[in-house]
C-alpha cells in the first residue's frame, strides 16, 4: 500500500484543490511540487563578508601578542569561606 497524506487544514486543502484545478494537475502533483520548491527560511547562508571577518579576527588572534595568562578559578574565591572574593 502506498503512503498517504491527509490534509487536515481546510485552507491548505482548498488551496491545493484550487491549484490543482487551475493547473490541470492532481492534488498530489500540486503538493509534491510545493514540497520540492519549499526552502526553510531559518537558515540562510552566511554572507562572505562575515566569513572573511571571522577569518581575519582568528588570524589576528593567533598572530597577536594579546594572550594574557589565565587566572586560576581558585583565586576568585576566598579560601576560608569558599565564597567569591
Amino acid at each position: 500500500m502506498k503512503d498517504q497524506v491527509h490534509i487536515r487544514n481546510a485552507e491548505a486543502a482548498q488551496l491545493a484543490r484550487t491549484l490543482a484545478r487551475q493547473t490541470g494537475k492532481t492534488m498530489s502533483e500540486v503538493v509534491l511540487e510545493a514540497l520540492r520548491q519549499y526552502r526553510p527560511r531559518g537558515r540562510r547562508p552566511v554572507p562572505l563578508k562575515r566569513v572573511e571577518l571571522w577569518r581575519r579576527l582568528l588570524r589576528e588572534d593567533r598572530e597577536g601578542d594579546s594572550v594574557r595568562p589565565e587566572t586560576p578559578v581558585e583565586s576568585l574565591y576566598d579560601r576560608a569561606t569558599g565564597l567569591p572574593a
